[in-house]
């Protein structure tokens, strides 16, 4: 299948649903590749607010990506859907393609800030979709020219109540998992629902010691201006607490400009971003970053300012106020990202494990894959293993963390 920009294709594989055998006359689903978003605009907005899928498969995160920190990795866009006979959607999978150690290879589109790689899907189509994949997913990506492997990071096992698509297509599980709580509009009930008495009591102590130490704002910014301010304070603050561990280069002037981005698209793509933010006395104490999509908040970024208020625990109290804006959103869910730390254990309802998907499909790719997954197979094992973990981290905040040397 060769890659065209604006007319798609007309190869077609079969749709085997779920159940008993389908008749000879079963719908077929028209496969169709795209080497750009531009065309798809109107079709894939349209889609994702019926399809299931996550916010890092909407039109804006991709859009946005490819065109910054996607276009500084030389990534090209491998966008991929399945149509019925009637020419509506069934699924759209945004991939990129992109040269790594000399081998082509297929990813999902979005950069390092994606948790989720998964696809958006129709939902009638959703509870078949992984049959249809197993039987048919390898001849499409076959037919894709020029790809040597694929390297498709962070698949949960299940979203929304349904096995991932391209759950045949998993290789391992992956080093991480992410946390999600459930919203509803009483903020108070949940509240008492996640958190014990005595911690309550203890963080209305913290709160109040907080509101008598500093006048303490807690909002999202009025306008397009104060959001450029604040996601760009909020990458400084972000740099100096990571390097206090020694970890140094997470976010290149590209991945800013990503964020800046999403604060730029046209206002019917939005709310993207709700950056809620924590002053005190007028100065930026702490950011929360979420985007907004599909009912619920995906976290995406926090950071904390000085030291000078830290033992009063700022971050604690904006998460806090943050999850009481979303539900008097209406908010269905909190997404909180991967990474396991306590106050996710605390507040999530539920955890999902993510799969790693990787394949070599050419000679050269077959040998990159096999490299790839040791790789990834090692980092797991560190990251699992506490005392290797913990070892790692100490060392790294020794050897690189400020004032080290």
């Amino acid at each position: 299948m060769s890659i065209v920009p604006a007319t798609p294709l007309q190869e077609q594989a079969r749709w085997l649903p779920a159940g008993p055998a389908e008749p000879a006359h079963a719908p077929r689903i028209a496969i169709e590749a795209y080497d750009t978003l531009y065309g798809l605009e109107a079709d894939w907005l349209a889609f994702q607010d019926r399809a299931a899928g996550t916010f890092f498969q909407t039109y804006q995160w991709c859009s946005a990506w490819i065109a910054t920190a996607g276009a500084a990795a030389k990534a090209e866009p491998v966008i991929v859907t399945g149509r019925d006979p009637s020419g509506e959607l069934l699924f759209l999978l945004p991939f990129c393609a992109r040269r790594r150690q000399g081998c082509r290879v297929l990813e999902w589109m979005g950069g390092q800030q994606m948790t989720y790689g998964y696809g958006l899907y129709d939902r009638r189509f959703l509870h078949r979709a992984t049959d249809w994949f197993a039987a048919e997913g390898w001849n499409v990506l076959a037919q894709l020219h020029n790809i040597d492997a694929v390297d498709l990071a962070d698949m949960p096992a299940k979203w929304e109540g349904c096995a991932h698509p391209l759950a045949s297509w998993f290789s391992f599980a992956g080093r991480n998992l992410s946390y999600v709580l459930r919203l509803g509009e009483d903020f108070e009930a949940l509240y008492a629902r996640k958190r014990s008495g005595e911690t309550r009591r203890g963080n209305r102590k913290r709160d109040a010691k907080l509101a008598k130490a500093a006048k303490i704002e807690v909002g999202l910014p009025q306008d397009r201006a104060q959001a450029h301010q604040l996601i760009e304070d909020m990458f400084e603050q972000q740099k100096s607490r990571l390097a206090e561990s020694g970890i140094h280069g997470v976010f290149n002037t590209h991945e800013r400009q990503f964020m800046h981005r999403l604060i730029d698209l046209p206002d019917h793509m939005q709310p993207v971003l709700l950056p809620y933010c924590m002053k005190a006395d007028g100065e930026l104490e702490a950011v929360a970053l979420g985007g907004h999509y599909g009912g619920g908040y995906w976290a995406l970024i926090s950071s904390l300012g000085s030291p000078r208020l830290r033992r009063y625990s700022p971050g604690d109290a904006l998460l806090r106020r943050t999850i009481e804006a979303c539900c008097g959103r209406g908010l269905k869910f909190f997404d909180f990202s991967t990474g396991s730390f306590d106050y996710k254990l605390a507040w999530a309802d539920e955890h999902i494990e993510l799969f790693h998907g990787v394949r070599g499909l050419t000679p050269c790719g077959y040998a990159w894959a096999l490299h790839r997954s040791i790789v990834l197979a090692s980092k797991r094992f560190i990251k699992r293993t506490p005392l290797l973990w913990n070892a790692l981290a100490k060392a790294r905040r020794a050897v690189f963390g400020q004032g080290a040397h």
